[in-house]
């Protein structure tokens, strides 16, 4: 569930708005020096440093820069649990399948 197995592509993006896109991301994640970015659910993220330290909100109540926060909306509307950046390359999680409730059997 939390593995990022699969190489992110531009068709990842089809749907995005600008400045979303496959650069947009890697560039945050060389910005900050990032390793990777996990989605919890709700508004419930974990941001890992290159050096395994997390990157946290610079004061208590405050918020991520907003290039991350853009980032997390991507993930969540996208429903992707992990993005990791390893030598120059994005990976991503696999995006679960929805389904269908009112389905008969």
């Amino acid at each position: 569930m939390y593995g990022a197995g699969i190489e992110v592509t531009d068709e990842d993006f089809e749907l995005a708005k600008p400045p979303l896109s496959k650069k947009f991301i890697r560039l945050v994640f060389e910005k900050y020096q990032l390793e990777y970015i996990a989605y919890f659910g709700g508004n419930m993220f974990y941001v890992s440093r290159q050096n395994l330290q997390p990157l946290t909100p610079l004061y208590p109540d405050s918020r991520y820069p907003e290039d991350i926060e853009l980032v997390f909306d991507f993930m969540a509307r996208e429903r992707i649990r992990r993005i990791k950046y390893e030598k120059g390359v994005l990976f991503r999680s696999s995006i679960p399948e929805l389904s269908d409730s009112g389905k008969n059997n």
